[in-house]
């Protein structure tokens, strides 16, 4: 039954287009292909409202793409050739790997690629969901395959470096599939996937409690959701504990009335939001008597 299998994958369902090839025969040819998370990619603009999801698409294809230059070197440029050293009849139980892994990178490779610029194949974001669903991302091939290969050669002594390595890449492979299976589920619960598809999109309106602040607009990062705050501002306990300890030290006129004005122009300062400024200003107008507000500087500084 796992011979029949792994023989199907020569005939694979799912076709590898021109254009597919193109676009890795170019990367191949010119050897100008970036490394996958460090190439900017400008998103669609009709895609602008899901573009971390697309970007992350558009980078694993350009690494699939990278991948197929690693098969096409570990199959010619290592000791691949030495594959005539496994018996015919298992042969092809190996060469699976390459044919299967190889296979899935350029498919891969073309089909995340083309989203950004192949308005005919993906001119929404649903045919985009709708395209990887009888793909590669959802499995459709024997996953055993490297196990098998693995075991083949093992049975027969025959050990190729190439052969390890290319069942390390086909786990990496399957690794970036799974990253691409989550990133398309991310999409479905999109407002934009929801809205092609004819879903109401409902607005939650939020409820926000606030203290200690004025009269405050707030923008709640979506659109249509800004509020006006009005708070009936509350002086904080502590500014009449200053004023009882200038009073409780019995200063002459002038002096008590200069450090009480030092006190007001404070809480006015944390009144009006600039708090920071007022406390060093206080601090350095009542520093002759800083004894005084020894008690209560504990408090004040929480302010800050």
């Amino acid at each position: 039954m796992t011979s029949t299998l792994i023989s199907s994958l020569y005939s694979f369902p799912w076709p590898v287009e021109r254009a597919h090839v193109k676009i890795v025969a170019h990367f191949r040819r010119t050897n100008e292909f970036p490394k996958a998370g460090e190439h900017y990619v400008e998103v669609r603009r009709d895609l602008e409202s899901v573009a971390p999801h697309i970007s992350r698409l558009l980078n694993i294809g350009l690494e699939f793409c990278k991948h197929d230059k690693d098969w096409v070197h570990l199959k010619n440029g290592e000791d691949f050739r030495f594959i005539s050293r496994v018996p015919y009849g298992s042969r092809y139980k190996v060469e699976a790997v390459y044919s299967t892994g190889r296979d899935m990178a350029m498919y891969m490779g073309g089909s995340l690629v083309e989203i950004n610029s192949d308005f005919g194949r993906y001119p929404t974001l649903t045919s985009i969901i709708d395209n990887f669903k009888d793909s590669w991302v959802y499995g459709g091939y024997p996953s055993e395959i490297p196990e098998i290969a693995t075991k083949v050669c093992s049975d027969h002594g025959v050990e190729l470096w190439s052969v390890g390595h290319m069942i390390s890449l086909f786990r990496r492979q399957e690794t970036l599939l799974e990253a691409v299976r989550s990133t398309l589920e991310m999409l479905k619960r999109s407002d934009l996937y929801k809205e092609e598809n004819g879903e109401i999109i409902v607005k939650q309106e939020a409820n926000i409690t606030l203290s200690g602040v004025s009269g405050s607009s707030i923008n709640i990062n979506s659109s249509g959701a800004t509020a006006t705050v009005k708070t009936i501002y509350q002086q904080p306990a502590v500014f009449d504990e200053l004023i009882a300890a200038v009073k409780a030290q019995g200063f002459e006129g002038k002096a008590e009335e200069k450090l009480l004005r030092n006190v007001e122009d404070l809480a006015v300062g944390h009144k009006v939001g600039r708090f920071q400024e007022a406390y060093k200003d206080f601090m350095q107008n009542v520093s002759a008597h800083i004894t005084v507000f020894s008690p209560v500087l504990a408090g004040l500084a929480a302010l800050l």
